[in-house]
């Protein structure tokens, strides 16, 4: 069964607003304090708009949403888009998402799942800070597979757009930008992330913070210094709700039943709860667990000063990378890496990871360095 193209818009929508109700459930701001609505979102096969007035709804009001196997039975049937064509692609999605979304994650990712001719792509819309106001916005996607490709096997698109490409990016203020692109406009707001620091725990001695994070997976971290050895490590905030069911498996540890993120709870500093490791297979996989390594607080950059604190990590960096951490030596856009975190492969190996860290005399250095001298 070949799908109407405008029919194509409903399969985009209803992942894009599952992605925005994960994260708006997070508490993102204080404003979603509300009990979640007993009904439930259903987005069945009508029109474009329809599904479009949906999606802001559940923006503005989180509740659960419901996806069909249907739509994604139906998704993979249309055969009309081809997946090598970037700019049908980049309409397809565009003139699918609501014309006013959030983009949560805060390195201003807005993402998205295709499912279409067989295959499913996942990719992003983003409005890069320190580009955006230069009216260029990032698009890009990669096919996604189910056992990991070898590594540079993957096929991928990537592309800036901006007026040479019919695409205007205007600048409403600092955290709201409205794109324009044959005719439609979509509004993009920014999430605003208060950088005050923690309030539920005192940071240790010789310890800083950096900047308060947004990953994609909905989750929200703190991001902290130790100034005396410099190094960094991540923390999750429980100030905000936490998106995820985490189980006990310890006096001491705790792994996300979602995310596969396992937290090292650090007693001595009221129960904070350190990210210790991650999964390898959603490194691997490129999806929403890989660590929130790639959402640094980049709309605050010049407030957070991240660049001087990688230079304190790495004297190597100095002279090399812009305020945002990007390198300004090399070629392709490449950008310091903060994963500073261990990844693990199986149960077993996440259980001796941990038990160093009850026998280390530095333990958030010990996880910081993954288990390295």
């Amino acid at each position: 069964m070949v799908i109407h193209p405008t029919k194509l818009t409903m399969y985009l929508i209803a992942v894009v607003s599952m992605l925005a109700v994960m994260a708006a459930c997070a508490g993102s701001d204080g404003d979603h304090d509300e009990s979640i609505a007993a009904s439930t979102t259903l987005l069945a096969s009508s029109d474009a708009e329809a599904a479009a007035t949906l999606s802001d709804s559940v923006a503005q009001s989180p509740q659960p949403l419901l996806l069909l196997n249907q739509q994604l039975v139906e998704g993979y049937s249309e055969k009309d888009l081809d997946p090598r064509n970037i700019n049908a692609m980049f309409w397809a999605v565009f003139s699918g998402i609501p014309e006013n979304v959030i983009v949560y994650p805060s390195e201003n990712y807005y993402y998205f799942k295709m499912f279409t001719g067989g295959q499913q792509f996942w990719g992003n819309i983003r409005l890069p800070a320190g580009e955006r106001d230069e009216g260029l916005l990032a698009f890009g996607y990669f096919e996604f597979n189910n056992v990991p490709p070898a590594p540079g096997t993957r096929f991928s698109r990537f592309k800036t757009f901006n007026l040479d490409d019919g695409l205007s990016l205007e600048k409403v203020d600092r955290f709201t930008y409205q794109v324009t692109y044959r005719g439609r406009t979509v509004t993009f707001n920014l999430h605003q992330l208060d950088q005050r620091p923690p309030e539920l725990f005192t940071l240790g001695e010789d310890e800083v913070f950096i900047q308060r994070t947004f990953d994609e997976s909905g989750y929200q971290f703190f991001l902290l210094f130790n100034e005396r050895s410099n190094y960094f490590f991540w923390v999750l905030n429980e100030e905000e709700n936490v998106p995820d069911i985490l189980d006990s498996k310890a006096d001491d540890l705790v792994v996300g039943r979602r995310s596969s993120f396992a937290f090292w709870i650090d007693k001595a500093h009221g129960d904070r709860k350190i990210l210790a490791a991650i999964s390898q297979i959603n490194v691997s996989r490129n999806n929403y667990f890989d660590g929130p390594f790639d959402q640094l607080a980049d709309n605050y950059a010049e407030e957070v000063e991240i660049a001087k604190y990688m230079q304190l990590a790495n004297p190597g960096l100095k002279g090399r990378i812009d305020r945002f951490g990007y390198f300004n030596d090399t070629d392709r856009p490449l950008r310091v890496s903060l994963s500073n975190y261990y990844r693990t492969t199986s149960t077993e190996g996440l259980n001796a990871f941990v038990s160093r860290i009850r026998t280390s005399d530095d333990p958030y250095r010990f996880i910081s360095r993954r288990g390295a001298p």
